[in-house]
């Protein structure tokens, strides 16, 4: 019976199609300490199983204490996305290839004058 229920599956993807799925990805805390100098997380990387497919869109969060600013980017090996805010959601990593590591870089804003602890970092990235 489970042999009918995978070739009924297989049948109904096209050759060639992989499936949509997700994967989440999360990373410590980073300390941004100078302005014009990023830090950069531990990568994010997807589980095994994910071998195929693209980026798109992938969703962020991460966490300062108040009063504290930081500049965000979410990267991959070939580049970065400016982030506007601590949560979100991107499509410009589209077409990405989904078993891509990401990572966040993070700066001190300009006019912060101390290190900064930014903590709770976390990406969901779905991909086709």
């Amino acid at each position: 019976m489970a042999r009918l229920v995978l070739l009924a599956i297989m049948l109904l993807v096209p050759p060639g199609l992989s499936a949509a799925g997700s994967w989440t990805g999360q990373a410590g805390p980073v300390r941004a300490v100078m302005v014009d100098r990023g830090m950069e997380s531990t990568p994010m990387r997807p589980p095994p199983g994910v071998t195929a497919g693209v980026m798109h869109e992938v969703r962020w969060r991460f966490g300062v204490p108040a009063g504290q600013a930081v500049v965000a980017w979410l990267c991959h090996q070939d580049g970065c996305v400016p982030l506007d805010s601590r949560s979100g959601i991107t499509q410009a990593l589209s077409g990405v290839p989904a078993a891509t590591p990401l990572h966040f870089r993070f700066a001190l804003a300009p006019g912060q004058r101390r290190a900064v602890q930014v903590s709770d970092l976390q990406v969901i990235v779905n991909y086709r």
